[in-house]
């Protein structure tokens, strides 16, 4: 069987890594990663080997040759353009003749190869994709399957809500020859998001295989350190270069230690190393070829390329150095830090923890380098959460961030792109939208910069009315002493999920646009944005709303909309400045006032109290969105969160309409609205609804509540860490793979009985959000309370 090394990568994500040297050649402990994937396809009989290049190639066919220094023959490929995963294989058609394995050549296995290639010839398959079980799936391709094998779903790089399984593919294919037939010539095209789903659609012979054994995508600066830690510690079947001296130290060729020199594994050394006296080798260390490494200097967790220079009392704690680099005397480098190849860095600097230096640079003498290249923090949780980024206020949230937030999201505009900075208003928010929109400026984007405090709904409005690319909106919970800012699209809607990834990406790996000094981007002020937003929600209102008694509760932003609104309906209502809820309650109950609302500072979130006090529930929220929506639009589909309990669905049948269930996400339900004010994410609005309801109907609110059809919907929550999430989901899917089960958003499960249970992992929090319905209270606690031990317990599976 012949093999092809996909090696053309440019691994951005590596950087400054890789900024001269591709992807494959990286060093791991004393060999280039695409080395190790060699040794791997020759043990288990793969000798012909094709290799796709592309990225700085003639570096990967200068070392390796045709193969014989290796034991294999190796021809090679190079694609003039980037071809996809695909496009490239077949680039090298006139290699392949009968079944043939695909790897990448920047990932780290001893899964058993021959075991792979039986399961494909077994059941007969076309192609075959090895999988792995990871627990955090978000940057691998996820896999549903039957228990035979058979690829049902296919689901590229998934949010929480998506996962479903923990098996990813590993870029390890098995093909017939007869796969080349469904890729064009001299076209871009990937495995992942083009040939399989199109197998998957014509039902073809698509499998995948568990392996068993070790694998692991070295795509970024954290795998990279990984992979030497797993090597070090045995836990991957790999040979390494050089003698164990004793246990989990391993020393190359001609290798010199001198006296007082200390080193404790596990640890490598490469031929040609010299280590002085009184140095001192911590565990993790790998040291590359003809590295010298001056006396009284101590080195923990770090990995050091071929021919480096490190001075005298130097420290070097978790740090990455590439190759042909001066490291003076006295310096320090810190956690996590990365230094570029080439690089120069004189006495006394030290390199604060997480920063990257690009190769090529010099560091003076006694500079404290602490502006950071690389925002260092890989949390196994996303960027975005369910509602935008947030962090703690000048902890998490501070000016730079917000700065380096604004140029990554400019990045993935179209240069000169104009987008509305708004904020609600506070001192502090201020500041972050003046920091945002610098970011964007940097990256050629203008800005329309509102000075008042708005509202989310404002913006929101002004982007789906005006031609804007997009906007951000800034706003402090006070509370929790939280900044959040929300970013949307065009069209006025929370950014999708591919927009968000390209966020983050260019955010956490540092791909910034930087513009030249002509392109810079600009700022317009714009005076009394929200005129517009009353004048259009006044369009909507169908009744007097002089009938209905009311109180209105929010801070000054939402304040002022609401007295703009009402300032010609001579209603009888109470606009209060943020009460507390049990000085309300108390209020309310000595007032006349048919309910009161209580709005956020951000105009979007919002309380609903019942004439006697009592705070409305999210189901009756839903009610109440229900009935007024069919009362006051004409179309008769109102579109509702798939986790929404049925009995909206009885109610809407007796007022002549239908309910329509979407995805549970701010952005669906909000593209499902015909206009751009919706009941369930406008305060404002919800209280001139709330007001025109009042005006017809003769019940006080918690009259009409109580008139809900009863059915039994409970909530509940549960925890789950980020890292057994994806486990925990895969689980749950082989339980109830025989029953109807729904896996938009989420998994729902429909119970024989006619009940439902819907299970939400949570964007931004390591919980699970359980719903369950059934025509019994008992029953619905009891089913909420078994998902909650099956959680709980597939944790520790």
């Amino acid at each position: 069987m012949k093999g092809i090394i996909m090696a053309g990568g440019r691994g951005t994500r590596l950087r400054p890594l890789t900024c001269d040297v591709p992807k494959p050649m990286v060093p791991l402990v004393g060999k280039p990663v695409l080395e190790y994937t060699i040794e791997w396809l020759k043990r288990f009989g793969v000798t012909d080997i094709a290799i796709t290049i592309h990225y700085l190639g003639e570096t990967i066919k200068q070392y390796f040759g045709d193969g014989s220094r290796f034991g294999v023959n190796i021809c090679y490929f190079e694609e003039q353009e980037p071809l996809g995963t695909a496009g490239s294989i077949k680039h090298a058609e006139s290699f392949i003749d009968d079944t043939f394995v695909v790897v990448s050549g920047d990932a780290l296995t001893d899964v058993d190869l021959s075991e792979a290639i039986a399961f494909h010839r077994d059941r007969h398959a076309l192609a075959t994709i090895v999988t792995s079980q990871q627990a955090n799936p978000l940057d691998y391709g996820g896999i549903i399957a039957a228990n035979d094998g058979k690829v049902k779903q296919l689901i590229e790089k998934p949010k929480w809500n998506e996962v479903y399984s923990d098996f990813v593919n590993t870029g390890i294919y098995i093909f017939e020859r007869d796969i080349l037939q469904h890729i064009n010539e001299n076209e871009t095209c990937d495995f992942s998001s083009d040939i399989f789903p199109m197998l998957l659609k014509n039902d073809a012979p698509l499998y995948a295989f568990l392996a068993k054994g070790y694998w692991l995508d070295i795509g970024t600066i954290q795998q990279y350190r990984k992979a030497h830690i797993d090597i070090l510690n045995k836990h991957v079947h790999v040979s390494i270069n050089g003698k164990e001296l004793f246990p989990h130290v391993w020393v190359g060729a001609d290798v010199q230690i001198e006296d007082g020199a200390v080193i404790i594994g596990p640890a490598f050394i490469g031929d040609g190393a010299c280590i002085r006296k009184n140095v001192k080798i911590e565990p993790y260390t790998v040291i590359g070829a003809n590295v010298q490494i001056g006396e009284h200097t101590s080195v923990k967790r770090s990995v050091i390329w071929d021919r480096v220079y490190i001075g005298r009392y130097c420290e070097l704690r978790g740090s990455l150095l590439a190759g042909d680099t001066y490291v003076a005397n006295h310096v320090e480098l810190l956690e996590q830090s990365v230094i570029g190849s080439h690089c120069t860095i004189q006495p006394n600097v030290q390199v604060k923890p997480t920063i990257k230096i690009w190769p090529k640079k010099t560091i003076g003498e006694g500079t404290v380098v602490h502006s950071s290249l690389f925002w260092g923090k890989q949390a196994l949780q996303p960027l975005f959460g369910t509602r935008g980024i947030s962090g703690v206020a000048n902890v998490e949230m501070t000016p730079e961030y917000v700065t380096k937030l604004g140029a990554a999201y400019g990045s993935t505009l179209p240069l000169h792109s104009h987008i509305i900075v708004a904020g609600d208003g506070h001192p502090f928010t201020n500041l972050m939208k003046q920091a945002f929109a610098q970011g964007l400026h940097t990256s050629g984007i203008c800005t329309a910069e509102w000075q008042e405090g708005v509202t989310a709904p404002v913006v929101r409005y002004h982007l789906s009315q005006s031609p804007y690319a997009g906007g951000v909106y800034i706003f402090l919970e006070e509370s929790e002493q939280k900044v959040y800012i929300d970013l949307y699209d065009e069209h006025g809607y929370p950014l999708d999920r591919f927009r968000e990834k390209a966020v983050e990406h260019a955010f956490v790996q540092e791909k910034l646009r930087r513009v030249s000094l002509e392109q810079i981007g600009f700022s317009n002020y714009e005076l009394q944005p929200s005129t517009s937003y009353i004048q259009a929600i006044h369009q909507h209102i169908a009744l007097p709303l002089c009938h209905a008694k009311a109180i209105f509760v929010s801070d000054e932003n939402v304040y002022r909309l609401v007295e703009q609104l009402l300032h010609d309906q001579q209603c009888d209502m109470a606009i209060l400045k943020n009460a507390p809820l049990h000085e309300l309650s108390e209020y309310l109950k000595t007032t006349n006032a048919l309910f009161a609302l209580i709005a956020k500072n951000d105009g979007e979130q919002f309380l609903v109290m019942d004439e006697k006090g009592n705070i409305l529930t999210e189901e009756q929220l839903f009610f109440l969105y229900t009935i007024i929506s069919l009362w006051f639009r004409a179309d008769r589909s109102v579109p509702i969160p798939n986790y929404a309990p049925s009995t909206l669905e009885v109610i809407a049948s007796r007022l002549n309409g239908q309910v329509k269930r979407v995805e549970g996400t701010r952005r669906e339900i909000l593209r499902a609205w015909p206009h751009p004010f919706h009941f369930l994410y406008d305060a404002v609005f919800a209280f001139v609804q709330l007001l025109q309801l009042f005006a017809v109907e003769a019940r006080p609110l918690s009259q009409v509540i109580a008139s809900i059809p009863r059915l039994h919907w409970l909530k509940d929550y549960v925890f789950c860490p980020w890292n057994a999430r994806a486990v925990v989901m895969r689980k749950l899917m082989e339980d109830e793979i025989e029953t109807n089960l729904d896996v938009s958003g989420g998994i729902k499960v429909w119970h024989p009985d006619g009940g439902w249970t819907f299970i939400l992992p949570e964007l931004d929090q390591p919980i699970f959000t359980i719903y369950s319905e059934a025509f019994d209270g008992q029953k619905a606690r009891e089913t909420v309370t078994r998902y909650i031990k099956k959680i709980r317990q597939y944790q520790n599976v």
